[in-house]
């Protein structure tokens, strides 16, 4: 019988989310410390560039 863990809902969900459409990006690759920031901070929850370009 295999465990219901944490990791696998959160995969689950990931894969769910992307087969509706949505991209999933790993939080490090974003990070303000990153070279492809898109947050000031790890409290950053909206991306107002990213919201920007969506409704345009």
């Amino acid at each position: 019988m295999n465990k219901i863990t944490e990791s696998v809902i959160e995969n689950f969900t990931i894969e769910l989310l992307e087969q509706l459409g949505y991209q999933y990006i790993y939080a490090p690759n974003i990070s303000h410390d990153s070279d492809n920031t898109e947050r000031s901070n790890y409290e950053d929850v909206l991306f107002l560039g990213r919201l920007r370009e969506a409704v345009n």
